[in-house]
């Protein structure tokens, strides 16, 4: 009980050797690079977390976002047609150039006036280069798609969408198959070191496998609307139709 009431839970999901599963409506985006700290590790990770948001942070974009793997996809035929826009905008642009540098140096040379009319070719030029290069910036190019870092669950708070009745606000963390934490302390900096909490350590396991059927019937709830990932992805991820490399 009291301020620090995590400190030896985040010690033992710090030295997980096989899995850690949590439950917690709030994150923090310090605690969630612990989380894919140990999936790099090897370990696996579950997580169940809310879109319940505060001040600092909507929907819990910032701390989500490490989770989220945005897949780029190349439209192969389309990047040769933008290739050729950006061929064309190029040529006529420097056909533009070049033959304005030339009628210049006749026009001064020559003092011959009928060259000032050569300059609406130049003109033609330019529109065309420009016209290749509106095509070339609107080609797209690539699509994407997302998929989890680890396997999470963002259920959907009643007082956001009022789609779920219910709201997920029970602290669950499963270290490993073989320890259990309940309390309080959400996964955040404040809830597991700062604020005063209570929570407790369970060790029998045939409990701590009832928390975890429990954990896992929550996870795959069929009557609770959640955030799919295709939803985070484009909420969290600017999707860029191609390279903008234009001249």
């Amino acid at each position: 009980m009291g301020t620090g009431a995590g400190t030896k839970l985040l010690k033992e999901i710090g030295n997980a050797q096989r899995s850690v599963k949590i439950s917690s409506p709030y994150l923090s985006p310090k605690m969630v690079d612990e989380l894919v700290w140990l999936h790099q590790q090897g370990v696996k990770v579950t997580l169940i977390t809310s879109d319940k948001y505060d001040s600092r942070s909507y929907r819990q974009e910032k701390s989500i976002q490490p989770l989220v793997v945005q897949n780029q996809h190349l439209d192969e035929e389309a990047n040769r047609i933008r290739k050729r826009w950006l061929f064309t905008q190029k040529a006529l642009l420097v056909g533009s150039i070049a033959l304005t540098l030339l009628l210049v140096i006749q026009f001064l040379t020559s003092y011959n006036s009928t060259y000032i009319f050569s300059f609406g070719i130049v003109f033609l030029l330019f529109l065309g280069s420009r016209y290749a290069r509106r095509k070339a910036k609107k080609t797209k190019i690539y699509s994407y798609t997302y998929s989890p870092l680890f396997p999470f669950k963002v259920f959907i708070a009643p007082d956001s969408y009022r789609i779920n009745d219910m709201f997920i606000h029970g602290k669950i963390y499963i270290i490993d198959g073989h320890t259990a934490y309940l309390g309080s302390l959400n996964f955040t900096e404040s809830g597991t070191k700062h604020n005063y909490e209570t929570r407790i350590r369970i060790t029998e396991i045939e409990v701590v496998r009832k928390i975890e059927e429990e954990f896992n019937a929550l996870y795959d709830h069929p009557d609770l609307a959640f955030f799919g990932i295709e939803d985070w992805g484009k909420s969290i991820y600017n999707e860029p139709i191609n390279e903008v490399r234009l001249v």
